[in-house]
């Protein structure tokens, strides 16, 4: 498979968005438990959309995210110059523009073009993030791999912890984060609105941000499939953060990101249970 995707990154833009649509294809057609939970999540978030809308969104987040999966040899293998070559990146002036003693803690959440974007933030930044330890050994060493190969970047597992991401901070380094995940309803989450809907949502950047005196900026990484270009965008600093409340800073977090995904809403990763966990034990919503 690596070797495939090593393949791919030398084809043409066009031929490789092709593939990816084709193989985004396969997968809403063949992958019927993904696709019904997609279904599920666009339906909850985009209830002013037909059926009609909302199927052809469905259709449409399964060919992205062929996209997202066969250009991952691009994002893991391809040299900077490459990557720079198919990217481009708005708003980094709102990074230049911070003194250099600030902290930063750059948030984006899960899409399907997650790795490119990850990619465009490494190639100039003194970095610490964060990735989950994956249970297949091959695939986790090629990700630490691909994602550590650049001397300022510091990649931690999941599991261990924050006080390796608190010292990167402290020690200088751009911490980035992807925080949206659903780890149920411990002491560390609050339920936030996120496009209607109740949320789980881990209150870790509050954390961070008032343990390390950081600020905190939304960005997000999208494709445009006509050209097989990347645009990685980087928000200004968000205002009245932390606030002292978890509840708070967790919905002033998910209003700045669904502006930036109703950029490309097709594009986030719908195929992901983002409700799992409900308030006051209401009923699975994807059974």
């Amino acid at each position: 498979m690596l070797a495939f995707l090593w393949l791919v990154m030398w084809l043409p833009r066009k031929w490789t968005m092709k593939l990816g649509a084709f193989v985004g294809d396969q997968m809403h057609r063949y992958n019927s438990k993904r696709r019904r939970i997609a279904e599920v999540n666009i339906r909850l978030c985009f209830p002013n959309l037909s059926e009609i809308q909302r199927q052809q969104m469905v259709k449409d987040h399964f060919r992205c995210y062929g996209r997202g999966l066969v250009d991952m040899g691009l994002a893991m293998m391809g040299s900077i110059r490459r990557v720079e070559k198919y990217s481009d990146v708005v708003g980094f002036e709102n990074l230049k523009a911070l003194p250099k003693t600030q902290k930063i803690v750059l948030v984006t959440y899960h899409t399907t073009t997650l790795d490119m974007g990850w990619r465009l933030v490494l190639a100039d930044i003194d970095l610490v993030a964060m990735m989950k330890r994956d249970r297949n050994p091959v695939l986790n060493w090629f990700l630490y791999r691909s994602r550590t190969r650049y001397k300022k970047v510091l990649v931690l597992m999941r599991d261990q912890g924050l006080r390796g991401i608190i010292e990167g901070m402290n020690n200088g380094k751009l911490c980035y984060f992807i925080p949206d995940e659903d780890f149920g309803d411990g002491k560390h989450a609050v339920f936030a609105p996120f496009f209607g809907q109740q949320r789980s949502t881990l209150n870790i950047v509050s954390r961070l941000a008032k343990i390390t005196d950081a600020v905190v900026i939304p960005s997000i990484c999208r494709l445009m499939p006509e050209t097989g270009r990347y645009r990685t965008t980087i928000c200004p600093p968000l205002e009245n953060f932390p606030a002292g409340n978890y509840v708070a800073d967790a919905t002033n977090m998910h209003q700045a990101m669904e502006k930036l995904i109703l950029d490309a809403p097709e594009q986030y990763m719908w195929t992901f249970r983002w409700f799992r966990t409900q308030p006051d034990e209401k009923p699975d919503l994807y059974k």
